[in-house]
């Protein structure tokens, strides 16, 4: 299989991740957060079964839209299980080490895997994530919890007993009845709801924000590295590239959780996307300068990486729980379009002979724009918050249920 082929057949991974954003994570709003996800990681595991062992490109494409599908109902439902398990004080803290994952696994293939692949050969590091995988569903039946809210708003028999039993384990008094809210209210037609009213301009604005950010995001992941190869001439600078890259995101994503904390995480990631954003046009420039390229696609790296961060922490907070999978599952599912789309865009410009200065640059602007709708969409979310304290105020409402989940950090409703 040439190289151009694999190439071809890793892309299925973001036409996966779109698939299982858009049309599997909404499970979790309708049989459970839990099973989802436990759907999902048997989903990677067969993918990465089908991937390992491909004779063509045709299975190898397919095992790799099946690890992607698996892979994107696990990033919309994990997420959606912090955030209703974390209060306001620590929950940009936990989004912060959930959204390291993905840097995290760039500095570990970058410098462990793609050395030895020439060696190797590409099934074995599809045998490796195979046993990841593997690991992941024994992880997901042993640790992660089935959510609350859905629990409670499922109203099936022994609701009550589950509820309290999680109560137990997060040292809590059991309650006497399920909590209830209009906004743990199962809907038979998620989708309905998040594209009508108030939920509709979020999902909207929030898609259209991560769909920009995504194309300057895989366009920087998918170039970078090929671009400094070609520059230099040495192929052994794209892995070095992209170890710069990973080391950069963690760094970024360890420090802005710490840095949101304790301020707003809209206005922080559309800081730290013009930042970016800066930076990537900065680095078509840098290039051809020893040790500049590689200090500049860190710092790149850095914000674009703080700012994934943002958005992970920031969308699941647009919708309230009983369609809240369905909704970040569909921002999540819109911006791999974006993804999808870079590495393509980004091949059309430098085959036309657009010069690598200008072509960065160009990329440059989807992370501005995306800063622009963020901001936009804050805007429109504090006035909606102002309104819904004064109808609290002027009903008496006083039990209504945490940003984050059925439970406020003072207790259960």
């Amino acid at each position: 299989m040439s190289s151009k082929e694999l190439g071809l057949a890793m892309s299925g991974a973001l036409v996966g991740l779109f698939i299982g954003a858009v049309g599997l994570a909404p499970l979790g709003d309708r049989i459970g957060r839990r099973a989802t996800a436990l759907l999902g990681s048997y989903i990677v595991a067969a993918g990465m079964t089908v991937s390992t062992f491909a004779g063509d490109l045709g299975t190898l494409t397919a095992g790799r839209i099946l690890t992607g599908a698996g892979i994107g109902t696990l990033i919309a439902v994990v997420a959606v299980i912090f955030s209703e398990y974390t209060n306001a004080r620590v929950y940009p803290i936990v989004m912060t080490g959930y959204a390291a994952g993905i840097p995290i696994g760039t500095v570990v293939g970058s410098s462990f895997v793609g050395p030895v692949l020439d060696e190797q050969g590409w099934r074995f590091a599809f045998g490796l994530g195979l046993g990841g995988a593997i690991l992941g569903i024994v992880l997901v039946h042993l640790m992660v919890p089935e959510s609350l809210a859905y629990i409670a708003s499922s109203r099936k028999a022994g609701a009550l007993e589950r509820f309290n039993k999680l109560l137990g384990r997060m040292g809590l008094e059991p309650v006497s009845a399920l909590p209830e809210s209009e906004n743990l209210t199962q809907k038979r037609a998620p989708f309905s709801e998040v594209l009508r009213g108030r939920l509709l301009r979020n999902t909207l604005m929030a898609s259209l924000a991560y769909f920009l950010f995504m194309v300057s995001f895989y366009f920087t992941t998918n170039w970078a590295a090929k671009y400094m190869a070609d520059v230099t001439g040495d192929r052994s600078v794209a892995a070095q590239t992209m170890s710069w890259y990973g080391i950069g995101g963690v760094i970024g994503v360890a420090l802005f959780g710490v840095v949101i904390a304790r301020r707003n995480i809209y206005r922080m990631t559309a800081v730290v996307i013009v930042l970016g954003a800066g930076c990537l046009a900065f680095f078509g420039h840098a290039a051809t300068v020893q040790m500049v390229p590689f200090l500049v696609i860190a710092v790149t790296s850095f914000f674009l990486s703080a700012a994934t961060t943002g958005f992970y922490a920031a969308v699941p907070l647009l919708y309230p729980e009983k369609v809240r999978s369905t909704g970040f599952g569909l921002v999540m599912g819109v911006g791999r379009i974006g993804g999808i789309s870079a590495p393509t865009l980004g091949g059309a410009f430098f085959d036309a002979g657009v010069a690598p200065r200008l072509t960065f640059a160009v990329f440059a602007l989807p992370l501005l724009l995306s800063a622009i709708g963020l901001l936009y969409l804050y805007a429109h979310v504090r006035r909606g918050d102002r309104a819904d304290r004064a109808e609290q105020a002027g009903s008496g409402a006083a039990d209504r249920p945490g940003a984050h989940g059925v439970l406020t950090k003072e207790g259960s409703k």
